[in-house]
């Protein structure tokens, strides 16, 4: 595939991630809450605002089962976004994270919000792109990646990277899209449209964590519900047209019906899947993983979750 020009990719992370940081700023002022201090229930409560990843705090609640964390852990976030995980994660369990986020804007927005909600102490982030972030070995206890592994453009060094962080016996959970129907068609809306420069297979996927070094790989399908909530997130924002282009404008609405409409057909018409993986780094003292081919997120309802973000 042809590499965008400079210019041209500032401007399709503009469309693709810029405009939440409006978006949650506006929602906050709707609230009266633009100063001063936050819960991190004013910032959940804004729904995919805050967590970028489909199911919000419910997934979030599994990765805190699935993964066992308490005050106890150093949990490293890749691609942390606004922060949101990261932020409720630290709330929930006392743990320690670090956030690494490639967009600046993103990243100042998160260190803001993370510091109103005082939890700056435990929740810290990192500018740049996991491929450069020079990361400690042996350093943290989980590692964590929402929807983040389908836009990395070299993601087996990143898995080694990652495997090489956690210490001994430390473990991997990572939600992601995974190819089900790699034709040409398929493929070229992935790299085109959703920004997915080299998908693959679910088999592809285990293989590259085995390959970083990664062991004990089990995976969980969550394609039924994933194949609702961009559904059901597609139809509600074609609702919310006239009041998204009214603080965005028309570019950027018309970047995200396109987004939206093509994960929602890639789902729908079975191009795609979306999987839970949780892995191990070797050690003879291993972390527990716990429930790791079960989910609950499809007896949620993504609607009541996605209408919590009236500016999205």
């Amino acid at each position: 595939m042809e590499k965008p020009s400079e210019t041209a990719q500032d401007e399709q992370n503009d469309c693709m991630y810029s405009w939440r940081v409006t978006g949650i700023e506006a929602a906050l002022s709707e609230r009266g809450l633009s100063d001063g201090a936050l819960t991190v229930q004013d910032l959940t409560e804004l729904g995919h605002l805050d967590q970028y990843h489909y199911y919000g705090t419910d997934a979030c609640d599994e990765a805190i089962a699935v993964l066992g964390l308490d005050e106890s852990r150093q949990l490293l976030d890749i691609g942390s976004g606004i922060g949101g995980p990261a932020r409720y994660s630290a709330a929930e369990t006392g743990c320690h994270v670090h956030g690494i986020e490639v967009r600046p804007e993103l990243v100042e927005a998160a260190r803001d919000l993370t510091e109103r909600v005082g939890a700056a102490d435990r929740v810290r982030f990192t500018t740049g792109s996991i491929n450069d972030v020079s990361l400690e070995a042996n350093k943290y206890d989980n590692m964590i990646a929402w929807l983040v592994l389908l836009h990395l453009t070299d993601r087996p060094a990143v898995l080694a990277k990652c495997q090489n962080a956690l210490r001994p016996g430390g473990t991997a959970f990572v939600e992601a899209f995974v190819t089900n129907d790699p034709s040409t068609r398929n493929l070229r809306r992935l790299q085109d449209i959703v920004e997915a420069p080299e998908p693959v297979s679910e088999a592809t996927l285990r293989d590259e964590f085995r390959t970083a070094g990664f062991v004990d790989i089990v995976t969980c399908d969550l394609t039924d519900a994933w194949t609702r909530w961009t559904d059901i997130r597609y139809d509600q924002f074609q609702t919310r047209q006239q009041q998204f282009v009214d603080l965005h404008g028309r570019e950027i609405y018309d970047h995200r019906v396109e987004f939206y409409r093509t994960v929602r057909d890639l789902f729908a018409d079975g191009a795609v899947r979306g999987i839970r993986l949780t892995a191990r780094a070797p050690g003879s003292n291993p972390l527990p993983l716990s429930n790791r081919q079960q989910t609950t997120l499809s007896d949620r309802d993504p609607a009541a979750i996605l209408e919590s973000a009236d500016s999205d």
